[in-house]
């Protein structure tokens, strides 16, 4: 399928596209991946959610991110895109195959790719801590917005957005963005506007090493890739300040998140072992059957010079007794 815009960044805007080529996951598992079908397993069994950021903005890009700028990567075909959209074992498998509509499918085209979902009911949880929304929300947010979370869409030409809109007014759908990926609501800034531009872009455009996270004004800038704390950071962290009212209710909701973040690496952890395992008594069991071939095939190189070897002696045996029956004659004559 051929991408639309830049083949350099896939559009992707610069503090994301930064800190998913900074992202461990991405450079040690990610680019691993080598076809459509290894990156589809691995969203399979690793994403959870299709925010851009881990936890918010201050840890690094999300494995869906990585995963999805992966695909970027390995330039997927259409019927391997069309598959993403119809996948049936995850709706984060298939929200990954919108979003990568949305970055690099032709806008003149992307009405034609998505019709067939907008009233999609299938329900998908865009973020681990928002509510559930059906796909036909999920999609038509995405395609109407050009925020989401805490980045920014590559911008849709008003011609065509403008369309997209009146096909959606005809089909007696909502045609207007709730943002949050279809969850409506202020974002986790604590702006009620969902649709405000996100601080990632406004104000995380020149993020160096050691700043505050764009997102959040106490955080410090010390888990996307190159923060203070992180291998090659230099940034130094800030003084503790006084808590505000109410901070102990917000650490507990944080740590119940962190709680549910370690749970899910746990799992992920024991599912890549045990498939390593498995790989690991595939590796023994045909590295016997190679074993048993070579032990064999030296046996019968053995049993083969043996032979050759009884039938040297046998034709020797009657060569001498020639010798001796042709020497007697001679003598008597």
């Amino acid at each position: 399928m051929e991408q639309h815009g830049s083949t350099a960044t896939y559009n992707v805007e610069s503090v994301l596209r930064k800190n998913i080529m900074d992202s461990e996951y991405f450079r040690d598992t990610c680019l691993k991946l080598n076809t459509w079908a290894e990156v589809v397993d691995e969203i399979f069994y690793t994403v959870k959610d299709v925010e851009p950021w881990m936890s918010g903005n201050a840890r690094g890009a999300s494995s869906a991110f990585c995963l999805l700028y992966r695909l970027f990567t390995l330039v997927p075909s259409k019927q391997e895109v069309k598959a993403l959209l119809d996948h049936v074992d995850s709706p984060y498998i298939r929200a990954i195959g919108f979003l990568y509509l949305r970055y690099v499918g032709n806008p003149r085209t992307l009405w034609d790719w998505v019709q067939p979902y907008v009233r999609d009911t299938e329900e998908i949880a865009p973020s681990p801590e928002g509510k559930n929304v059906s796909m036909g929300a999920y999609v038509r947010d995405v395609f109407l917005e050009q925020y989401y979370f805490e980045t920014i869409f590559p911008r849709i030409p008003k011609p065509v957005q403008d369309d997209f809109v009146s096909k959606l007014t005809a089909m007696g759908l909502p045609s207007r963005a709730l943002g949050n990926a279809g969850q409506g609501g202020g974002d986790r800034r604590g702006i009620e506007e969902a649709n405000r531009r996100p601080a990632s872009v406004k104000a995380s455009l020149s993020v160096a090493l050691g700043q505050r996270a764009p997102n959040r004004a106490t955080a410090r800038e010390v888990g996307r890739g190159m923060g203070a704390g992180m291998k090659g950071g230099t940034g130094a962290a800030l003084a503790p300040r006084a808590s505000p009212p109410h901070a102990s209710a917000r650490e507990g909701s944080r740590d119940a998140g962190k709680d549910r973040e370690r749970d899910r690496d746990r799992d992920r952890d024991k599912e890549r072992a045990r498939y390593r395992e498995r790989g690991d008594r595939d590796r023994d069991r045909e590295q016997g059957d190679r074993d048993r071939d070579r032990r064999r095939s030296r046996s019968r190189e053995r049993h083969g010079r043996d032979h050759r070897g009884h039938r040297d002696g046998e034709r020797g045996v009657e060569r001498r007794d020639d010798r001796y029956q042709h020497e007697r004659h001679s003598s008597r004559h």
